[in-house]
């Protein structure tokens, strides 16, 4: 064949690697876990623990895929990209399954992923300008279908929103506003109580950064008394609703009798309106009190004032009113299906249509709320003679259900609804800042959203051993951090300028939007390829052009115009020649 034609020996698809290696480097990941997790003299190729790890974050994030035996082949199928990007020959034998299993063990030790994490937390905030005040805190479970292995095990039996059918480790996050980036991640055994679980988690932060004053969100199981006794002590400060354990439903209800007699004046919390010139939209209502406590931490005595704000959602208690709207109604129709007469269908007695409806009421849990009474007619039949019996007259009784609202008592019960009561020692945070700030912890729900579902997909888990298993919830939450990373960045950017993107929607190629998610964004750079081809003798590399959409995005992530420009470098020996 003649030199003159050129002869085309590698196609790659790029997409979003060279992005989620930049990103990554600009982290410093690699660098940073190279600090604190050692290779090992067995260790053979030029790419060290960080960079093996690095590109294996890229692995996941791309293709949404945790399982170890993926990364080789599909490293192989990317050498002259991965090898541009880092600067150094790789191997497909840098991501053998075997030595990802053994990372894996590695970064599941305490000590070193501790570290790890407050150097890198730390780097973060410096180099994005991040305010490290405010922080949120959760818990979720991970199933899988491994066996227990132990009663000290990390897989147990324990109670799950997912599957109490099979075992659970649990995972406790806390991730920083306002990006909900992830600074700390703990796994321990899924029968633990989840209230424990928080002093850990806000020691790490304290631990990366020592300034006082920080804010830590959470839900009611962040209110023990214990975590927020040790707030107070040092000297950082909680927000979190209190629940029915904390504040009994009779308690929680004096509190707000005074608002219903209008002896209680409320503050109110306005949404600004979308248009101008219309009127802002109420969102809330509240007031304040302040009740002092006393607790011990570390066997000390520690005492402080408490703010406790008693808010009233209206969008909540819209809901709870058509819930309960919802369940009224239902237990009607149930009640009314115990009068009917079918064929087949044995009649009730008075009793049993009184234990039935009473059931029903309770099952809705419309108590005191409908009324059932079961009202029974006497009539005389006669039966006429026959067949030598004589004619005669039979008493029959007939049971009919009547059913009928109590409408004080669901004006009251819906009168006392969309209220939550919110504990917090930051007495200059006002009622605003209190509703604002705790709904912001819907983050922490995309958070688990990606981690346990797309892209990170940590569920089902296909690894066995469980020192691994924790070593991928740690590596899946470096993942975390640099979705959250790419997309606060691009969204930062979109705000300053006061721009909006368009092109990210399948099939809605107008559709704008200022707040992007990591997934559409990166879902943009699909399509780039790069392709090594022969000509004269001469080889060389050629990557696809970058859309006008695509530019934009590494623009609005601070990375260099010719990121991928600089794919196509010329090898002494090009990978796959």
């Amino acid at each position: 064949m003649s030199n003159h034609f050129p002869q085309i020996h590698r196609v790659e698809r790029v997409d979003d690697l060279p992005v989620l290696l930049a990103t990554l480097k600009t982290l410093q990941v690699a660098e940073i876990l190279d600090r604190h997790f050692a290779s090992g003299h067995c260790w053979k190729g030029d790419l060290t623990f960080g960079e093996v790890a690095c590109v294996w974050l890229a692995f996941i994030t791309s293709q949404g895929d945790h399982r170890l035996s993926g990364v080789q082949p599909w490293a192989e199928a990317n050498l002259h990209t991965l090898s541009a990007c880092l600067g150094k020959t790789v191997r497909p034998l840098d991501f053998q399954d075997d030595r990802l299993a053994d990372m894996l063990a590695h970064l599941a030790l305490d000590g070193p992923w501790e570290d790890f994490e407050v150097d890198l937390n730390q780097h973060t905030v410096r180099v994005y300008d991040l305010d490290p005040t405010l922080f949120r805190i959760d818990t979720t479970t991970a199933n899988s279908y491994v066996e227990v292995l132990s009663e000290l095990g990390y897989f147990q039996f324990g109670h799950s929103k997912d599957r109490d059918d099979q075992p659970q480790i649990k995972v406790a996050l806390a991730t920083l506003d306002p990006l909900g980036m992830p600074m700390s991640t703990f796994v321990v055994p899924g029968n633990c109580a989840d209230d424990p679980l928080y002093v850990p988690e806000i020691k790490k932060v304290q631990r990366a950064f020592t300034q006082t004053g920080k804010t830590f969100v959470g839900d009611c199981k962040a209110a023990a008394l214990a975590t927020r006794a040790y707030l107070a002590d040092t000297k950082d400060y909680y927000l979190c609703p209190l629940s029915e354990t904390h504040l009994p439903a009779e308690n929680r209800r004096a509190l707000v009798v005074p608002v219903w007699e209008g002896r209680q004046t409320l503050q109110g919390v306005f949404r600004p309106a979308a248009v101008e010139g219309e009127a802002a939209e109420l969102v809330a209502e509240g007031f304040s009190l302040d009740v002092p406590l006393e607790a011990e931490v570390d066997g000390r005595k520690v005492e402080w004032t408490e703010r406790r704000w008693v808010v009233r959602s209206l969008a909540y208690a819209l809901a709870q009113h058509k819930q309960l709207d919802r369940r009224l109604q239902k237990a009607k129709e149930q009640l009314a299906r115990l009068d009917e007469h079918r064929q087949g269908k044995k009649r009730l007695t008075a009793e049993e249509m009184r234990a039935e409806a009473e059931e029903v009421v309770k099952k809705q849990r419309v108590q005191g709320m409908l009324d059932a009474r079961v009202r029974t007619t006497t009539h005389e039949r006669t039966i006429r003679a026959y067949r030598g019996k004589p004619e005669r007259v039979v008493k029959e009784q007939e049971h009919r259900l009547e059913v009928w609202r109590r409408e004080e008592e669901i004006e009251q019960a819906k009168r006392e609804m969309g209220w939550r009561v919110y504990a917090t020692n930051q007495r200059t945070l006002n009622l605003a800042g209190v509703v604002w700030g705790y709904r912001g912890q819907n983050r922490l729900e995309d958070n688990w959203s990606r981690l346990k579902g797309q892209p990170l997909g940590l569920t089902p888990m296909y690894l066995q051993q469980e020192g691994r298993i924790v070593g991928l919830v740690l590596l899946l939450s470096l993942a975390l951090r640099l979705l959250t990373v790419l997309e606060w960045t691009a969204r930062k950017k979109l705000g300053e300028n006061e721009e909006t993107l368009k092109g990210l929607y399948p099939g809605q190629a107008g559709r704008q939007t200022k707040s992007p998610s990591a997934e559409l964004l990166l879902r943009a750079l699909e399509g780039i390829s790069l392709v090594v081809v022969e000509m004269g003798g001469q080889v060389s590399v050629r990557v696809t052009a970058l859309t006008a959409l695509q530019q934009k995005l590494l623009d609005l992530w601070g990375l260099p115009a010719d990121l991928y420009l600089r794919l196509a470098i010329h090898f002494h020996e090009p990978p796959g020649i």
